[in-house]
């Protein structure tokens, strides 16, 4: 699914059965950048958030919905969406 979509699903709460794959490419087309693994983790950062975010995708691909959760919530407390 492409990002503007995707972002609008899961304001909709659409927060299940979402690929990570997906997800990715929506959190980086709202300018986050891949930093490298932490372990099985996976670490995102924003040049304007000082917190990196952590994600972990679950077994079968996809992206779990606290994580979903987590970087709506980011996303708007920095007014933050997709280019």
């Amino acid at each position: 699914m492409e990002p503007v979509p995707l972002w609008e699903s899961v304001n909709a709460g659409g927060i299940l059965n979402v690929s990570f794959n997906d997800f990715r490419r929506l959190i980086e087309a709202c300018g986050f950048t891949f930093q490298g693994p932490r372990g099985i983790r996976l670490v995102f950062t924003h040049r304007s958030i000082s917190d990196p975010l952590v994600l972990q995708p679950l077994r079968n691909q996809d992206t779990k919905p606290d994580e979903i959760l987590k970087f709506l919530d980011i996303a708007r407390e920095y007014g933050l969406s997709p280019r």
